[in-house]
């Protein structure tokens, strides 16, 4: 660590590299980041956002746009961004500090082949003073480890020392179309896979390179049957069926009927946790919503899905707007038919 680093600044880079509005990290979570805290940490005052006092600590939080409370219940901390005008702006990354990044990604990844070694600092200093001024080293590492997640959804090995982190946010498309043109893949078709993250990169990446017009691809006349181990939540039927009932066929977001009757006469709607259960939300009905197929995929998929979700916490009166906690393994995925 540098002598005028703070021992937080990796809470700070890890912040700044966040898509989120607001979640929650446990104590045991940022001390994997900063090293061990003192005592004081499982007090509201040591978080307090208040200015002049300890900034080398608040400053982590603050300079990247977030408030920081601290949730004595879950010894954990809820940051969430903030409206505050005298905060500096948080930029969306510029196709130039993309490239960059796959740029030096793509020269380790050669390197790592060719069994010669490249100084991983060094090169970072490097794209840093040269095409990332604006942004600290941990904004830099966590960039090159969603390239690492990309790579291995597109079924390549990525860089050792670089773990995947699969929230890759908007940049996705932009990331995947400049590892198409640094590994030269734009003319190599994707292969299949049983892996519904990996498909949906595939998809993009195949998206980018097809025309209008051109013939269509072979597929799979007998495609693979594969076994996959998956981990699901158990759902409460009883929370589906009030959900469900309250709603009285109407999409509780756009307004208009479901789209179709099932075929046991019903109403088709699906029922959404407004913050999913992999993210910490609870199988209640202050968390679900009852939803058209077409706002279920908008919530899950859409470009605008946080603004979306706030949306729906305001206009539906039972709801609770639950910060999102640690991940775990799970998926709100599933359709409920």
């Amino acid at each position: 660590m540098s002598p005028n680093r703070s021992r937080y600044a990796a809470l700070g880079d890890f912040l700044l590299a966040q898509n989120s509005n607001e979640f929650v990290m446990t104590l045991v979570e940022i001390e994997k980041l900063v090293g061990s805290l003192p005592s004081e940490a499982r007090t509201s005052q040591f978080w307090a956002n208040a200015k002049g006092y300890h900034q080398a600590r608040r400053n982590q939080w603050l300079k990247a746009g977030y408030k920081a409370y601290f949730l004595p219940q879950n010894d954990a901390v809820r940051f969430v961004l903030s409206t505050d005008d005298a905060l500096p702006a948080r930029t969306n990354w510029t196709s130039d500090e993309l490239r960059a990044c796959v740029d030096a990604y793509h020269q380790l990844w050669l390197a790592e082949r060719q069994g010669v070694h490249i100084d991983k600092s060094r090169l970072r200093r490097e794209v840093l003073e040269k095409a990332l001024s604006n942004r600290r080293d941990g904004a830099y590492e966590y960039r090159m480890q969603n390239i690492s997640a990309v790579l291995d959804e597109l079924g390549m090995e990525p860089v050792t020392g670089y773990l995947p982190r699969r929230n890759v946010g908007r940049h996705k498309v932009q990331l995947i179309q400049l590892i198409n043109e640094f590994w030269e893949r734009l003319s190599k078709p994707e292969l299949p896979t049983s892996d519904p993250q990996s498909l949906e990169t595939r998809i993009a990446s195949a998206k980018a390179r097809n025309r209008q017009g051109s013939p269509p691809p072979g597929g799979s006349k007998e495609p693979l049957r594969v076994r996959r181990e998956v981990f699901s939540f158990e759902r409460d039927p009883e929370v589906v069926a009030w959900v469900l009932s309250a709603a009285d066929g109407v999409c509780e977001i756009c307004d208009l009927p479901a789209p179709f009757v099932r075929s046991d006469g019903a109403p088709y709607l699906e029922v959404h946790h407004v913050r999913t259960l992999a993210e910490g939300g609870p199988d209640q009905c202050d968390n679900a919503v009852a939803v058209c197929p077409n706002c279920h995929r908008r919530l899950h998929h859409g470009d605008r899905r946080d603004r979306l979700r706030h949306i729906v916490v305001q206009k539906v009166a039972r709801l609770r707007n639950y910060p999102a906690l640690s991940r775990v393994n799970g998926s709100d995925e599933a359709v409920l038919e």
